[in-house]
C-alpha cells in the first residue's frame, strides 16, 4: 500500500519475533532493539503493523516512538471509504472496502481489515482492530484495544468493554464485560483475557534523539 500511494519510503522494517524478514521490502531488516536504536534517527515517521489481539501493545509502541518525536502515518486503501462526518485518529489503517459509515468516531492506532464495515454513530477506542467482513452495526461504543474477529457481527447500540474479543464468526446481542472473551452465536463469555505485552520493548527506548528530515517511515511490530 505505500508503494501504490507513494507516501513514504520504507527505511526500517523491525519485528523481534523474526530472524528473517518473510516479505521483500526496500527497508533495512532488524530484529533487536539495540541496532533498532541506532537507526531510528535516520526516519521520520511510524507504522505500527502488530495486529489481533495485541492493540494494547500497538498503542504503546505507537505512544513510545511518538514520544521519540517520530510521527505516526496513516495509510488507507483508494478503494477503502470514510463518511466526511467521521473522524479517525491518528495511526489509522483501512484495507479494501473497509467502510466507515456517517458520525463515527475512531481512536488513534485503529486496523479495519477488508470489507470491515462500521455503520454509523459508532465510538471506537484506541487500538482497536476490526478484522476481515466484521460488521459493527449503528451506534455501537467499542472499548481501547478490543478485538473484532473475521466475519463477527455486533448487534446496534451496544457497549464493547475495553480489550474484549469478540471470535470469528460471533453474534454479539448484548453489551460484552471488559477482556471477556465472546464466541458463538449469540455470542457467549468463553474467558477473561489479559494484555500480552512485552514492556523491555519499550524501556529500551530511551535517550534516541535525531532529525526528522528523512522521508522514511518505520512499520514497527
Amino acid at each position: 500500500m505505500l508503494r501504490e500511494t507513494g507516501q513514504a519510503e520504507v527505511g526500517i522494517v523491525f519485528d523481534n519475533l523474526l530472524l528473517a524478514p518473510y516479505f521483500s521490502s526496500s527497508g533495512l531488516f532488524v530484529n533487536d532493539v539495540e541496532t533498532l536504536k541506532t537507526f531510528l534517527p535516520t526516519v521520520s515517521h511510524y507504522i505500527v503493523c502488530i495486529g489481533g489481539e495485541h492493540g494494547f501493545a500497538r498503542a504503546m509502541i505507537a505512544r513510545a516512538l511518538s514520544g521519540l518525536g517520530l510521527k505516526p502515518l496513516n495509510i488507507a486503501h483508494e478503494k477503502s471509504h470514510v463518511e466526511p462526518s467521521s473522524e479517525l485518529g491518528s495511526g489509522h489503517q483501512l484495507m479494501p472496502f473497509a467502510v466507515v459509515h456517517k458520525f463515527c468516531t475512531i481512536g488513534h492506532q485503529a486496523i479495519l481489515n477488508t470489507n470491515a464495515v462500521l455503520d454509523h454513530e459508532c465510538v471506537l477506542g484506541d487500538g482497536v482492530h476490526v478484522m476481515g467482513s466484521a460488521a459493527v452495526a449503528g451506534q455501537v461504543v467499542v472499548g481501547n484495544y478490543v478485538t473484532i474477529g473475521t466475519n463477527a457481527t455486533i448487534l446496534p447500540s451496544l457497549t464493547i468493554g475495553e480489550g474484549a474479543y469478540i471470535g470469528a464468526g460471533a453474534v454479539v446481542c448484548r453489551d460484552v464485560e471488559p477482556y471477556a472473551v465472546m464466541v458463538g452465536a449469540p455470542a457467549r463469555k468463553l474467558r477473561i483475557r489479559t494484555h500480552a505485552f512485552n514492556e523491555k520493548i519499550i524501556s529500551s527506548l530511551t535517550n534516541v534523539h535525531g532529525n526528522t528530515d528523512g522521508p522514511a517511515v518505520l512499520p514497527s511490530v
